[in-house]
C-alpha cells in the first residue's frame, strides 16, 4: 500500500512545482522598475535642433570641451565650463533656462545631463554627435 500512495501524490506535485516555476517565469517579482528606467530625464537632440535653440535668451549653452578646443571654434554664444570641473561649477548655470550641453561626441554630455536631472535641472538636453558632427558656424576666441 506505501508504495502505490507514493505514486499517487508525485503526479500532482510535478504539476503544482512546475507550474509555479512557470509563473516565476512569466511573473518574474524579482525583476525591478528601475532596472527598465534608465533615469533619463532630459532629452538627446540632433545638430538641426541645436541650430533652432542658437540666440534664444531662454536657452544656456554649455561647451564642456578642453580650453584649447573650445578657443579654436565653438557655438555662437556657448558658456565655457570644461567638463572635469562641470560638477565643481553647474551652479553658475540657471535653472529657469533650458541647458544644452555640448562636447566633442555627446558621451561627456549625457554624464553631464544625468548630474545636471539629479540636482534638480529640469530642461537639459544634450547635443548628441557633438562637434565631431557640427557643420554651422563657429565662433572664436
Amino acid at each position: 500500500m506505501g508504495e502505490g500512495m507514493g505514486g499517487k501524490y508525485l503526479m500532482p506535485i510535478i504539476f503544482i512545482v512546475t507550474l509555479a516555476l512557470a509563473v516565476l517565469v512569466i511573473i518574474n517579482p524579482f525583476t525591478s522598475e528601475t532596472a527598465v528606467d534608465d533615469g533619463a530625464d532630459w532629452e538627446e537632440i540632433n545638430q538641426e535642433e541645436v541650430k533652432k535653440e542658437i540666440g534664444d535668451e531662454t536657452v544656456e549653452f554649455v561647451d564642456l570641451r578642453e580650453k584649447e578646443l573650445y578657443e579654436e571654434g565653438h557655438i555662437s554664444g556657448a558658456i565655457h565650463i570644461p567638463y572635469e570641473d562641470f560638477q565643481q561649477r553647474y551652479q553658475e548655470l540657471s535653472d529657469e533656462k533650458r541647458i544644452i550641453l555640448i562636447c566633442h561626441t555627446g558621451r561627456m554630455g549625457v554624464e553631464s545631463a544625468d548630474f545636471l536631472v539629479s540636482q534638480g535641472f529640469d530642461d537639459v538636453a544634450n547635443f548628441g554627435g557633438g562637434m565631431a558632427v557640427w557643420e554651422g558656424p563657429l565662433e572664436t576666441s
